[in-house]
Parts: C-alpha cells; sequence; structure tokens
C-alpha cells in the first residue's frame, strides 16, 4: 500500500521516530487513519430483543446517576461502548434509555431509572446499584437491567443486561453479562452494546 504523505504528516513522522520504536509507528499510524480504537470482543452477538416489559416509562429524564441520593445497595457504575452491527464503528450520539429494579426488587415511578448519550466515540457510563431479581408469577427473575437504545431518530432496539449469576445457563451468552470488577467502595461494570441490524 503506498501512502502519500503531507510536508505535515512527514514532520510528524520524523519527530514521533525519533520518541521511539513501536511505541512512535503505532501513534503514527493512528494519526494517518484517524481510526477509534474500539474494544476487543470476543464475539460481535447483537443485543437480543425483548419486549421490555410492563414497568418501562417513556420520557425519562437525562442523568448519568438513576438512584437518589442516600439509597441502600451496592453503588455501581456501568460503561461501554455502542457499536454498529458488525462492530466495526461506534455510534456517537446514541441514546441509552435504562430502567431497573432497586435494591428490593422493586420498580419506582421516578428513580432507577434515566437516559444517557454516548459521546463522540460511542462510550455511555451512568451511575446505579446493583438491581435486586424478583419473583414473577411461579419464576424468578435474576437482577438485570433492561435498556432501550435509540440512533437516527429511531429506536433501534430493546433488551436486557445480566449479572454473574446467569454466567453458564442456558440462553444467556456471556455477551450478555455484564463484566464487574468488585471494588472496595463500589462495583465497575462494563457491558458493550452491539445494535442488530444498524450497519
Amino acid at each position: 500500500m503506498n501512502l502519500t504523505l503531507s510536508t505535515t504528516t512527514y514532520s510528524r513522522l520524523l519527530i514521533l521516530s525519533a520518541v521511539s520504536g513501536a511505541c512512535a509507528v503505532i501513534l503514527f499510524l493512528t494519526l494517518v487513519s484517524g481510526r477509534q480504537t474500539l474494544p476487543v470482543m470476543s464475539s460481535c452477538l447483537p443485543a437480543f430483543r425483548d419486549g421490555g416489559g410492563p414497568y418501562y416509562k417513556p420520557d425519562s429524564p437525562f442523568r448519568t446517576r438513576i438512584v437518589p441520593a442516600g439509597t441502600e445497595g451496592k453503588p455501581m457504575i456501568i460503561k461501554g461502548v455502542v457499536l454498529s452491527s458488525d462492530c466495526s464503528r461506534s455510534v456517537p450520539g446514541a441514546v441509552i434509555d435504562i430502567w431497573q429494579a432497586n435494591e428490593s426488587g422493586s420498580y419506582e415511578d421516578e428513580w432507577y431509572r434515566g437516559q444517557v448519550t454516548a459521546d463522540a466515540e460511542g462510550n455511555y457510563e451512568f451511575e446505579t446499584v446493583m438491581p435486586r431479581g424478583y419473583g414473577e408469577g411461579t419464576g424468578y427473575r435474576p437482577p438485570h437491567i433492561h435498556f432501550k437504545v435509540f440512533a437516527d431518530g429511531r429506536e433501534i432496539v430493546t433488551s436486557q443486561m445480566f449479572f454473574d449469576d446467569v454466567r453458564g445457563r442456558e440462553g444467556f451468552s456471556d455477551e450478555y453479562i455484564v463484566n464487574l470488577d468488585d471494588k472496595p467502595e463500589q462495583l465497575i461494570g462494563t457491558h458493550h452494546i452491539v445494535l442488530p441490524d444498524f450497519p
């Protein structure tokens, strides 16, 4: 592959080469390509489609903290990247609408719900607490967080993210489970959202 370098780009190459070897080359290639570094994923599995359940309420406020001050429960930050269907690019400006049960397993009208907007690199983040599972009919719903994603002015998917207690169970792929890092002061969760049918 031939690259035609402008004077400015050539000057950058000379400066970077003087810094040292591999790191300079990597940084230079990043400057030339202008490409974002996307998360490394074991597979590119789109979020599954879900009906959303009876507790969704439209027009939740935009806020990064979806729980009230002084709430009980283990504090948790969930963050990740919103990605296209083939994981080749992020989706800046996507809106993630979140709702979940509280630490007692109940849904509330005002809190434990909210919307966040992905930044220029498709990153999203919100603060919450670990939800509690709850009974549903004769069954049991393990802890989970509901979400909808809107992009290009339309709803793309309604889905859910789960936690380690369902890992290995039939129907719960690892891509649907939040990767948790249990810090002393809070949980840090990573969950990348791959949008179905969104090239």
